[in-house]
């Protein structure tokens, strides 16, 4: 039977009870961020010193927030990996080397899978970092360092099932991943090696790989082109612009965008050169920067065109319409 009379789906009081579920669960992290005690420190300290893996561990709902944990270490510079505690009894312990540390997962801290997990890592002096609500537990009593979780009432109605201590739970294991990443000065250049797929990859993929998939000669005119010369190059180049180089066809003095063409027309255009035509300082991007500086910098000067540089040559043009398509944007 419920502790509290159920709402209807039709109710108007619904919502609001959607809203105190809500505020009852940040009540939590609430709690958490009190209690929290220099033993935060002690494990991101005991946990970068491993010479091995993160082998984060644990059943049930802590199973499952164990095995997220390990994929957002994992991404975020800490080599770790899940192994589920029932099945480390049954010949997985072998998975867990010197060198590793465990972090080991439980909210009463008495869960009987994680004893030959916490037994082993003593026999073998690999340290434990728990994740309880009960220092006074077996596991709490094993650990090197107890991370202790507040106790707070779960939002299910019958304050049963793992709802509040499951997002506190996940929250604390993300402040430590925070913590290492800080510690081992992880930046944008390292997430990048690890996330290559998927959009976030593409963004963060340098547009020295993006130019050795897609790189294509500059369009490019000289300085005293007329505007046959550039009519015809922007057509064959399709970047949207066309490069004016020096005569030596090196240093970049401009670019000539459809738009520059349009503001261009006048009964004398065809007697006009690049030089006269051209916007003098266009955007530009080193070769060696990421694909999302990029992106950010045309989309915050409003432009459809960046010329890529390597040095001070330029190598090539981006084209927003080729990264919308290449699914940049």
């Amino acid at each position: 039977m419920l502790s509290r009379p159920p709402v209807k789906a039709d109710s108007p009081e619904i919502l609001d009870r959607a809203r105190a579920v809500v505020a009852q669960e940040i009540t939590g992290l609430e709690r958490l961020a009190e209690t929290l005690d220099a033993s935060i420190g002690e494990a991101a300290a005991v946990i970068a010193a491993g010479t091995g893996r993160l082998v984060v561990t644990g059943v049930g709902k802590s199973g499952h927030i164990a095995a997220k944990l390990a994929a957002t270490f994992a991404s975020t510079g800490t080599p770790s990996f899940y192994l589920h505690a029932a099945e480390a009894a049954h010949g997985d312990l072998g998975m867990i080397t010197r060198g590793d540390v465990v972090l080991a997962i439980s909210n009463s801290g008495h869960t009987r899978e994680l004893h030959a997990v916490t037994d082993f890592c003593q026999a073998n002096g690999i340290p434990v970092v728990a994740m309880t609500a009960n220092p006074e537990s077996r596991l709490g009593k094993q650990a090197q360092v107890v991370l202790r979780m507040p106790q707070v009432d779960e939002v299910c109605p019958n304050n049963l099932a793992p709802t509040t201590s499951a997002l506190v739970t996940m929250s604390l294991g993300h402040v430590l991943a925070v913590l290492l990443m800080e510690l081992r000065t992880f930046g944008q250049a390292d997430f990048a090696q690890l996330h290559p797929g998927g959009r976030l990859g593409l963004l963060l993929s340098s547009i020295r790989r993006y130019l050795d998939e897609f790189g294509a000669d500059v369009p490019a005119v000289a300085p005293t082109a007329k505007i046959q010369e550039i009519i015809a190059t922007l057509a064959n180049g399709r970047k949207g612009c066309v490069a004016v180089l020096d005569p030596e066809g090196r240093t970049l003095k401009g670019i000539i965008t459809e738009g520059d063409l349009r503001r261009a027309y006048a009964p004398d255009m065809f007697e006009k050169t690049a030089m006269q035509i051209m916007s003098p300082h266009p955007a530009t991007i080193g070769i060696d920067s990421l694909m999302r500086d990029a992106v950010q910098i045309m989309k915050e000067r409003r432009i459809a065109n960046i010329v890529v540089m390597d040095g001070d040559r330029p190598v090539d043009v981006l084209h927003m319409k080729d990264l919308m398509q290449r699914g940049f944007l």
